[in-house]
């Protein structure tokens, strides 16, 4: 065996990967987030809500609630106008924030669970934002419901990006 290296190894150790190169937020970048948030609102809604409703929890009255600001609009909040603000806040704007902070979250790797770990963000405060108010069991279940739920959106949103474009790289 030879202890010299080819010029092959010598490219291949010196040119910078994809999370070195820095990749810049481009239109396509945006629609790309934009698809694995909407794929990722898809994936979890069958958890988040199917599962609750299976058990005999769910309850549209939170949801109704979170379209509460929409009276400031004087249009009367519903649980489906709620609905149609609940998927468009994660088709649009958590994947556009998730662009810009997601090349600072854990882990190193693998890259596409830094989505995970900004879901888990988010659900801290949809947790309280959504709580039950009932028995301990009702409770239980909807937290960790809504946790699965949020790792399924971010795994979804970081995968679909990691997979396609690449999570973008930002210079501090």
């Amino acid at each position: 065996m030879s202890s010299e290296t080819s010029e092959a190894d010598t490219v291949a150790l010196e040119q910078p990967g994809i999370a070195e190169l820095g990749l810049p937020i481009s239109a396509k970048v945006v629609l790309t987030s934009m698809a694995g948030g909407l794929l990722g609102t898809v994936a979890m809604l069958p958890v988040l809500v199917g599962v609750p409703q299976a058990l005999g929890l769910f309850s549209t009255e939170p949801i109704t609630q979170f379209a509460g600001f929409a009276a400031f609009f004087g249009i009367q909040p519903t649980a489906a106008l709620g609905m149609v603000i609940f998927g468009l806040g994660g088709t649009f704007v958590l994947p556009l924030i998730f662009l810009v902070v997601g090349s600072f979250l854990p882990p190193r790797e693998p890259r596409y669970l830094r989505g995970v770990t900004f879901a888990v963000f988010f659900w801290t405060g949809f947790a309280p934002a959504f709580w039950p108010g009932t028995g301990v069991a009702a409770v239980a279940v909807y937290l960790v419901v809504s946790l699965v739920a949020h790792c399924l959106y971010g795994a979804t949103l970081g995968y679909v990006l990691h997979r396609t474009t690449g999570i973008p790289q930002h210079d501090v």
